[in-house]
């Protein structure tokens, strides 16, 4: 019996599932074919891999050892299949890539005139998820790339793993921003106690934080949203600075300087399997989205 990339699949899936019926569902098996393509492993290896626990199942300790492995190597035959597509399409085909919201309103736009302007037979699907969302699609390769800022994931996820790796890709400038009019323009230079008992609008809960003197807020993590109630409302916005420089330009927005917050540069990353290669269109992507993040 050889260990095919199918019979990975069927221990993966049981392992994850952890019942034999909700893993051939997941597998569009039926129950028997999957058990007996279990069965044949554990009686080719002479080990058990799982323990039969009445509707369910749970890794043996030897049989957890075997998983361990099964993911990576699994893992590594997705790329390298996904690698042989990508050499023989060349610059046709289809890109699908992962955004977190911050990015997507003011991203999109830019490069996506560029990408269909190349060929008229590329396809491309643009996912706008949270940053932990984001990242388990790119492990289940559901997208190629995944772009996302440094505060949209947790310290702990940022960490280059074994099947992920990231490179910065550029900056983006935060600004804080009132309307026009607004009143706390007339309050010359400001302290951050002058913030107090005006609401503040972010798309990330992060930009905001609990130190903030107001208590008001507003989370929303569409920028067009967010950017038309600014200028209709007193709040206070930390924002890109990209994204409102139209607006800035027209003085529709003001950017205040406040002493007490500072506004440090926002690095933005672009992750990948390790080891994937970048298809053309990818490469394409990549590239428009560094010219435009380049200072």
């Amino acid at each position: 019996m050889e260990l095919s990339v199918a019979k990975l699949q069927h221990l993966l899936a049981v392992s994850a599932c952890g019942s034999f019926s909700r893993a051939a569902a997941a597998l569009h098996l039926s129950q028997p074919a999957l058990s007996r393509s279990i069965a044949a492993i554990e009686e080719h290896y002479g080990f058990a891999i799982f323990n039969r626990l009445g509707h369910g199942v749970e890794a043996t300790a030897a049989g957890l050892q075997l998983l361990e492995q099964a993911e990576p190597i699994l893992q590594s035959l997705r790329v390298f299949e996904a690698n042989m597509h990508l050499l023989a399409k060349g610059s046709r085909g289809r890109l699908a890539v992962g955004i977190a919201p911050l990015l997507a309103s003011q991203l999109v736009s830019h490069f996506a005139a560029r990408f269909f302007g190349a060929t008229d037979e590329a396809q491309l699907r643009v996912m706008v998820r949270p940053g932990l969302e984001l990242l388990q699609a790119l492990r289940d390769d559901e997208i190629e790339l995944m772009f996302f800022p440094e505060s949209h994931l947790p310290e702990s996820h940022m960490a280059e793993t074994d099947e992920i790796e990231a490179e910065p890709v550029g900056h983006i400038r935060p600004v804080c921003v009132v309307r026009q009019g607004h009143p706390i323009l007339d309050r010359g230079h400001l302290s951050f106690d002058d913030l107090a008992g005006f609401p503040w609008a972010s798309s990330l809960e992060s930009l905001i934080g609990s130190k903030m003197p107001s208590r008001s807020r507003m989370i929303c993590d569409n920028y067009h949203i967010l950017r038309d109630t600014l200028l209709t409302t007193n709040l206070i916005c930390i924002c890109s600075e990209a994204f409102v420089s139209a607006e800035l330009r027209d003085r529709a927005l003001v950017e205040i300087i406040v002493q007490g917050l500072p506004l440090p540069p926002t690095t933005i990353y672009v992750a990948k399997l390790r080891g994937r290669i970048f298809s053309p269109l990818a490469m394409q992507a990549l590239d428009t989205i560094r010219e435009y993040l380049a200072p």
